[in-house]
């Protein structure tokens, strides 16, 4: 599944802490109104319930408005206990201990004790809930007794047999005793993503309301959210720990087409951060003045290709994905369409961004043009009259980039191609079906920083329930030897392993990692990037004017 030595980050915690701090409210001029950040996020977001948000803009809000049990360090994305007081495994790490700190209240003045985490892990381990964050807790014992029973188009036909993870236990107000289903070195890793966050037992009372009026326990608390257009958060005046920014008050707009389409309100002095248009990007580079307020870092998402692998076709000879791999211009497509702003990738686990993420795993990632046309032939050619379908969801931006891709393997291979091209909800729901033929985009961004996030997802059991139809017992074993490492750098290196024999089968082929940047406004200082998702840190931001 998803660090024994977790109390050991503690100095990290009060190096971030110096960093976050920022001013105070007493720096600011009393008469000069509340100091607020003005940000943006997409229209499509629908939920701030925290087992339930599972992509980039509710989780950038949810980041200020709970707290986890831990945080991760920005520049080595280390995590470090936050919330909790201490982190601790037993001898073979399947049961952990976790100590909570005393005197830690919601923002409705409910005690964030044991029984908030228990409370909130159970509703969102509970399948008949239907969260995103659900399958998060099938680590913990338990959690097989809470799932309900589902015919073939995946409605409920009976509801699961437990409503609470038997592997939670609350031994007293601030202690939890969590025992897992199987040894896992790297639990505690997990602990900083928002579906581990605590919830407010009123909170639970009415979970509708709580999804657009979150009740929590971070720094900021929601005040107004019209969806679809603006949402704004408070400063929390009784937050009592380190890292909390020293302005007032973070308003976000919201935009159909996400963040570019803030560019011009940022150019106009109306947002505080935004990223141009891909037409604007050179231009905003040669702005010398605009150049001084830039900030990037590499990123941790991966665009990478699929196969239906459950379906007859050229595609199940490994040759054949070796040849549109290296028929695959990346380095063209990005410098064209991207100006710079993504990597070409060569491996399934970002480089350098995780702990076990190396460059290079991946042999056949490189632009190969006579390579590929030999690793082809070997494979028996391309059915002639026959296209390549490359699947897809609506998204311009993907449709460029996937056109381009298309163009590529058909120059260098001659294999014609076409895009299909569904709603979002229509790619997502067909590719958990596997309802595709040919080749498919996927994207992952980690949720915590260890090498096995961005391997589990391919541990399915069985080809029958593999995204991708695809199943290697070898790799899986690989996996649970991994979990199950007495330490979790001896985890991390045998991950590197899985990842191997990832590599050596070759059911997906990586495209590009994501290039995290953006401009800032002249009031702004420290703007620092997150590591996974590549948002601005807002608990880090310094609003100097």
């Amino acid at each position: 599944m998803r660090q024994a030595r977790i109390a050991t980050f503690a100095a990290g915690a009060a190096a971030v802490a110096l960093t976050v701090a920022g001013c105070s409210p007493s720096d600011t001029d009393d008469d000069a109104g509340p100091v607020t950040l003005e940000t943006w996020i997409s229209q499509d977001m629908d939920t701030l319930f925290p087992g339930d948000a599972g992509s980039y803009d509710p989780i950038s809000v949810l980041d200020v408005v709970y707290d986890g049990l831990v945080r991760y360090d920005p520049e080595t994305t280390e995590p470090y206990n936050y919330v909790a007081e201490s982190i601790e495994p037993n001898d073979d790490n399947t049961v952990w201990t976790i100590t909570i700190k005393p005197d830690l209240t919601f923002q409705n003045g409910e005690p964030v004790d044991a029984a908030a985490f228990a409370r909130s892990w159970n509703y969102t381990a509970d399948g008949d809930n239907g969260l995103y964050s659900n399958y998060f807790f099938s680590i913990i014992e338990g959690y097989d007794e809470m799932q309900p029973e589902t015919d073939d188009d995946g409605n409920i036909t009976a509801p699961g047999a437990a409503d609470e993870l038997s592997g939670v236990e609350v031994t007293d107000d601030l202690t939890l005793e969590v025992t897992l289903s199987s040894p896992f070195a790297g639990f505690a890793t997990m602990l900083g993503y928002t579906g581990f966050f605590p919830i407010a037992q009123e909170c639970l009372d009415d979970v509708e309301k709580c999804s657009t009026q979150p009740i929590g326990n971070g720094p900021f608390r929601v005040t107004e959210w019209q969806q679809s257009q603006e949402l704004t958060a408070e400063r929390w005046e009784d937050y009592p720990l380190e890292e909390t920014p020293g302005y007032d008050a973070i308003h976000w707009t919201e935009y159909a087409a996400g963040e570019t389409a803030s560019w011009a309100d940022f150019q106009a002095d109306e947002i505080d951060l935004s990223f141009p248009p891909t037409a604007e990007v050179e231009a905003a580079k040669n702005d010398p003045e605009l150049s001084q307020r830039y900030v990037e870092a590499p990123g941790a998402a991966l665009t990478y290709l699929g196969f239906s692998l459950y379906t007859d076709g050229p595609w199940q000879d490994v040759e054949f994905r070796k040849a549109i791999s290296m028929a695959i211009d990346r380095e063209g497509i990005i410098s064209s369409l991207g100006s710079g702003q993504a990597t070409p990738a060569d491996s399934w686990v970002v480089p350098g961004g995780v702990p076990g993420g190396e460059a290079g795993t991946c042999e056949w990632c490189v632009y190969d043009p006579e390579a590929a046309k030999a690793a082809l032939e070997q494979a028996g050619g391309w059915p002639e009259g026959e296209k390549l379908q490359i699947s897809l969801g609506d998204d311009d931006a993907e449709v460029e980039y996937f056109t381009a891709i298309g163009n590529s393997i058909e120059e260098v291979l001659g294999i014609p191609y076409e895009l299909d091209i569904l709603p979002s909800s229509d790619y997502f729901s067909t590719r958990s079906a596997q309802g595709f033929d040919g080749a498919f985009r996927n994207n992952w961004f980690p949720d915590y920083p260890l090498n096995e996030n961005y391997l589990s997802f391919y541990a399915a059991g069985s080809e029958e329930d593999s995204q991708f139809g695809w199943y290697s017992e070898e790799f899986e074993d690989k996996l649970d030897e991994a979990a199950a490492a007495p330490s979790l750098d001896e985890s991390v290196a045998l991950y590197q392993e899985a990842e191997q024999i990832l590599a050596e089968e070759f059911p997906t082929i990586p495209f590009r990692w994501s290039f995290s940047a953006t401009y800032y406004s002249e009031r702004l200082d420290n703007v620092v990037l997150n590591p996974f998702s590549g948002a601005p840190i807002l608990r880090a931001i310094e609003i100097t004017a």
